[in-house]
């Protein structure tokens, strides 16, 4: 998030890129901000239930619907972590260091795009869910799948989990839409 201007640094970002964002949201966003709601079939870690309520807040900040939309638009899920899910990943080597039981839903949310889909499947987003390591890549991909006719939108989703104690998680999401920086001038997202 900048300080400043108070807008995440991805829907920045993606701005410079060319991309029109049609809507932003972050968690934390207010000092209310002390956990991210559960979502059931994710256990022990912050990192699904930060992705999913950033994606709440975006999604229900993005476009209104046409009155007859017809089809609505094809929404691409592109999830950025640059190092996934510490605590689950944390969890699993201590269990395996000490002998221990690893639980059958840690294997499932191990990889980002489990909560990836559950967000696709929840929203009814129809396009392709793919999962990046940073920033730039992730913004990458979702001008291409838009550029290609993939989806008519994309939903980026950056979740950093605090990699030091006492550090704070975070996550971010931006509704993308092809087109060029200019359409996102005087935009308060």
């Amino acid at each position: 998030m900048n300080a400043a201007t108070g807008v995440p640094a991805t829907a920045a970002r993606a701005a410079a890129a060319g991309l029109r964002v049609l809507a932003v949201a972050a968690w934390p966003e207010s000092a209310a901000d002390r956990q991210p709601p559960q979502i059931a079939g994710f256990v022990l870690s912050s990192f699904s239930p930060l992705a999913a309520e950033a994606a709440r807040r975006c999604l229900s900040r993005g476009p209104a619907p046409e009155p007859d939309p017809g089809e609505p638009p094809v929404t691409a899920v592109v999830m950025v972590s640059p190092l996934g899910d510490l605590t689950g990943a944390v969890h699993v080597a201590e269990a395996v260091d000490g002998g221990g039981r690893v639980g059958p839903l840690l294997f499932f949310q191990a990889v980002p795009n489990a909560v990836a889909g559950h967000i696709a499947a929840l929203w009814r987003l129809t396009g392709p869910v793919v999962s990046v390591g940073d920033t730039d890549g992730g913004l990458a991909v979702a001008e291409l799948l838009l550029a290609d006719g993939d989806a008519d939108q994309a939903l980026l989703i950056r979740v950093d989990q605090a990699a030091v104690p006492g550090g704070r998680d975070r996550a971010d999401a931006v509704l993308l839409r092809s087109g060029d920086a200019a359409d996102n001038e005087g935009e308060q997202w």
